[in-house]
């Protein structure tokens, strides 16, 4: 007969189960470096479309400039100085709702103001008489917080003998 020794050993007791956790200090420290990489990221997006939104500001305006600046192509010289065919200023805005391109466009989003100044050519040639410089000038404050002012401006030369004389047929 076979005789089981371990049925009659006396029983180890069990060990207490232990638990796995964390002390207040890694609580507290893990908490620290979720805060921390939390406002890193939220800051990168705030500057990511702060840059965006000035970057469309200013694409705006070299767009007002150069629509100037393509216009004042097709002007004889006598249109250039006139100041009811060329107005000097003009006020745009980001988004034209209505009469866009006419001295009384509205719309919303930024406000842009410009300046159209022709002034002789600063240098001298044998035509300099026949030559003027044209400078589109533009300036606007950024919307939303830091309210920023910025100003633009885009310079060419005109000649009396330009481009007007092959498109533009006058009455």
């Amino acid at each position: 007969m076979k005789i089981d020794a371990t049925a009659h050993a006396p029983q180890k007791k069990p060990k207490a189960a232990t638990v796995a956790a964390f002390t207040l200090i890694e609580v507290i420290m893990g908490a620290a470096v979720i805060g921390v990489v939390m406002i890193t990221i939220f800051s990168i997006v705030t500057v990511g479309l702060f840059i965006t939104g000035t970057s469309r500001e200013n694409l705006r305006a070299t767009q007002i400039m150069l629509d100037k600046m393509e216009g004042l192509r097709l002007y004889t010289p006598e249109q250039l100085t006139n100041g009811h065919v060329l107005v000097p200023s003009f006020t745009n805005w980001y988004v034209e709702t209505n009469n866009i391109g006419m001295t009384n466009a509205q719309g919303y989003g930024v406000q842009y103001t410009g300046v159209i100044t022709i002034s002789p050519v600063i240098f001298s040639t044998s035509y300099s008489s026949n030559m003027s410089m044209v400078t589109v000038s533009v300036g606007w404050v950024s919307l939303g917080q830091g309210a920023i002012s910025h100003t633009r401006s885009m310079s060419t030369f005109y000649s009396t003998q330009g481009l007007e004389n092959y498109v533009y047929i006058s009455p």
